[in-house]
This record gives structure tokens, sequence and C-alpha cells, in this order.
């Protein structure tokens, strides 16, 4: 006896059509979000810094003190990076199950991506700061001086380190270190960074306690999210 298969009717074909049409929607507005916070970062301090330019007043180098400004302010970078979590968030949790692996090892080379042009734009910065000479010596001190110039370009790499699925220890594979330990750890961190601030600690302390805090419950996230595809 031979069994005839009933094809999907039109009503069916049109749902399915519809579904599919939602998710890739969803996928496209999750990827342009994502995009736009990857951006964050260098139009936030781009603006910034042509804001106190031209208060200066705008001339063929950029200024010490502008320089100084943008790299020491401690919330223009706080911003930066929370944008890049939340990107990587959104885009990794706004695909499917199926793809979140692949979308962590792309936001990993994005974030790598990123570091590398941040770091770029801060060394031409100084070198145009100092007349754009190659005093070297000149140019490591003003650099060194405009301290997120090189914390935010590490702590990109170390962010990309951790959401790197081929270093993932099988620890945080277990379903009782990870259980709301992520969500804990990512609400601490402001109220941490808040308690820090009003007991006067430095704020290379504050912002490096805070971040490590910060990066540790986005990766738990994210391994957490991961645990649950496989």
């Amino acid at each position: 006896m031979h069994i005839k298969l009933l094809k999907p009717t039109k009503i069916k074909a049109a749902v399915s059509t519809a579904f599919a049409d939602i998710d890739l929607q969803k996928a496209e507005t999750t990827e342009n979000i994502s995009f736009i916070l990857y951006l964050v970062p260098l139009i936030s301090s781009t603006i910034y810094a042509i804001s106190l330019w031209t208060s200066e007043g705008l001339s063929s180098t950029l200024p010490e003190t502008v320089y100084l400004s943008v790299t020491k302010d401690p919330y223009l970078f706080l911003i930066s990076f929370l944008a890049i979590c939340c990107a990587v968030l959104i885009e990794v949790f706004g695909s499917s199950k199926e793809s979140r692996l692949s979308r962590i090892e792309t936001n990993s080379k994005q974030i790598q991506i990123l570091a590398v042009i941040s770091f770029s734009a801060a060394v031409l910065s100084v070198w145009s700061t100092i007349g754009y000479s190659f005093d070297i010596s000149r140019t490591l001190q003003i650099l060194l001086a405009g301290r997120y110039a090189l914390i935010f370009p590490l702590m990109l790499f170390i962010l990309a380190f951790l959401l790197n699925t081929s270093l993932k220890f099988n620890l945080l594979s277990f379903n009782n270190l990870m259980k709301n330990a992520s969500f804990i750890l990512m609400i601490a961190s402001p109220l941490i960074f808040y308690g820090l601030w009003r007991i006067h600690v430095p704020w290379e302390g504050i912002i490096s306690i805070t971040l490590i805090i910060l990066i540790i419950g986005v990766a738990l996230i994210l391994y957490k999210g991961l645990d649950q595809t496989s």
C-alpha cells in the first residue's frame, strides 16, 4: 500500500513564510542594533573631542588638553565598554540557539578588531598632539598619561579572550556554578562601582574591579546560554 504524502496547504505555506520573514527581520534588527552599539565608543569619543577642540579653537594639531580630557574621562570609558557588552548580549541572544556559538566567535573577532582600531586611533591622536613629529619618548609619555586610551583596548582584548569558545574551561559548563551567578555579578557591578567611589578609592581601582566583575558576569551569561543549547 502506498501512502500519499499530503502537501502543505497554501495557508501553511503562507504561515511558514510569515514566520521566516519575522525571524529574518529580527536577525536584521539585532545586527543593526549591535552594529550601532559597536560604534558608540568611536562616535562618542569623537564627538566629545570635537566639542572640546572647537571650544578651544580649531587648529592643525590636536591640543594635548583635549586628548587628555577624552582619554581620562571615566564615564565615557564606562559607557563605551557597557555598549560593547550590550552589543554582544543583544546579538547573541537575539539569534537562534543553533547560531549562538558562531555569533560569539564572530563577536570575539569583532571586539579584537575594535581594540586594534581604538589603540591605533589613540596613537594617531597623540601623533597629532605632538605636531606630527616622531618623538617616541614624548609619544609614550602622552599615551600613558591618557590611561583609558590603553585600558579600553586592553579590556576589549580580555573580553574577546573570554568569549573565545575554544578556550572555554569545563568548569564553566557546570550549571551549579553559573546558576544566577552571572546576573548577580552584573547587578552588583554598578553597586560596587558606587561603593568604591563613595569610599574614595582611586579611579584606576574602581574601574578595574568593576569591569572585571562585569566581564565575568557577561562571560557566564554567554556560556550558560551555550550549555543550554548543547
